[in-house]
């Protein structure tokens, strides 16, 4: 079975956990071929090399110096309407050329078809956003119902990390809850600590690099610190320290960033939903969390793990990272015992559903052999 997988470009979080995904389909012989371009196609054919791909342009949404997230976003829509058009073009012709026989799709709202089976992965159900989050709500169910079925990265129970993202389940859609997707696992025996902090930026421009300025110029005030910056972004050639108390390397693959995080005191990060779920899967690091100015899902999920007393937040325009050292250290972490990973059952009965041969004819109504 050859099966197409293409996670969206907002972000490296959509491409790392496909990382799972990919992994578990080629254990059970299937062809994966991967969709996409940019950051996150480097990122995919660095983890798994020689896979084999196709080029599909992505969404490019990009921020603003000074505009709200959630307001440029709104700005990009007739873009983000038009690339949605163009992708499910583009995929009737990627069925038929890479001879593909199912689609697994990450938050792109585009691919789907009547031809072959299609899976959209998403946690965005119930748009948290300041205005109109109704009307995104409802425009993403049309979409989602476009597909054969809808996969929620996270547990159905209590103890769920999208919290109202994706809970309660909207009415009218065939989706389940798979359980969180990481391409990480719980952190084994003690480890020698290396990094007081690990800074990890993602997301989309200008916003990724005005966090990473604001980070180092802040660092070289604290030279008691010890901090390793990853400035996700993989291909990029490595760039010199900036002070000698900071590392900074553009990407590193899964293995080096493992052992990164096993070997740091605590996390900065953007609360990115797919950074969320690498730290629940390894469990025990405590985290700050920047969203990026005026993107209400990180605020939403920034807030939320801050009330279970589970990682600390703080507005970019507020952050002064002397100040939060003391309130990192004195949250909780994430329990990893809590988020078991358990969608490969779901995938296998996907499969075995695509697979099971369609009823044959009766034998009654069959015709005889000619003689």
């Amino acid at each position: 079975m050859r099966v197409l997988i293409s996670p969206l470009d907002w972000g490296l979080g959509h491409a790392t956990r496909c990382i799972p995904i990919i992994k578990h389909l080629r254990a059970k012989g299937i062809e994966v071929v991967v969709a996409s371009d940019g950051a996150q196609l480097k990122l995919l054919q660095e983890q798994f090399p020689g896979i084999e791909h196709v080029l599909l342009k992505g969404y490019n949404v990009k921020y603003s110096w000074f505009l709200p997230a959630s307001l440029k976003v709104v700005l990009q829509i007739p873009k983000l309407m038009s690339a949605i058009k163009r992708e499910n073009k583009e995929l009737q012709k990627i069925i038929k050329e890479k001879r593909i026989e199912a689609v697994i799709s990450d938050n792109r709202y585009g691919l789907y078809t009547d031809i072959v089976p299609c899976v959209l992965i998403t946690h965005q159900l119930n748009i948290q956003a300041s205005a109109g989050s109704r009307r995104f709500s409802d425009k993403v169910m049309e979409f989602v119902k476009k597909f054969n079925t809808c996969w929620i990265p996270d547990n159905s129970g209590e103890d769920n990390l999208s919290g109202n993202l994706s809970h309660p389940l909207p009415e009218g859609i065939n989706a389940s809850y798979i359980g969180p997707l990481s391409r990480f696992s719980a952190a084994t025996g003690n480890k020698d600590m290396k990094y007081d902090l690990l800074v990890l930026l993602s997301g989309p421009e200008p916003q990724r690099k005005i966090l990473e300025k604001k980070v180092i110029n802040q660092l070289a005030a604290l030279p008691y610190i010890k901090a390793l910056i990853v400035q996700g972004l993989p291909g990029n050639t490595a760039v010199s320290s900036p002070h000698t108390n900071v590392d900074v390397v553009p990407h590193l693959n899964e293995i080096s960033l493992m052992e990164k995080i096993q070997c740091s005191k605590a996390i900065v990060s953007r609360p990115g939903y797919s950074t969320i779920m690498d730290l629940a899967a390894i469990g025990g690091k405590r985290a700050l969390f920047i969203p990026t100015p005026g993107q209400t899902e990180q605020e939403y999920l920034a807030m939320r793990f801050e009330a279970l007393e589970i990682a600390v937040w703080v507005q970019q325009k507020h952050f002064v990272l002397k100040d939060s050292l003391t309130k990192v250290f004195s949250s909780k972490g994430f329990n990893n015992n809590l988020y078991p990973k358990v969608f490969e059952t779901t995938v296998d009965e996907w499969l075995s559903g695509i697979r099971t041969p369609k009823p044959s004819m009766p034998i009654e109504m069959e015709e005889a052999p000619e003689k």
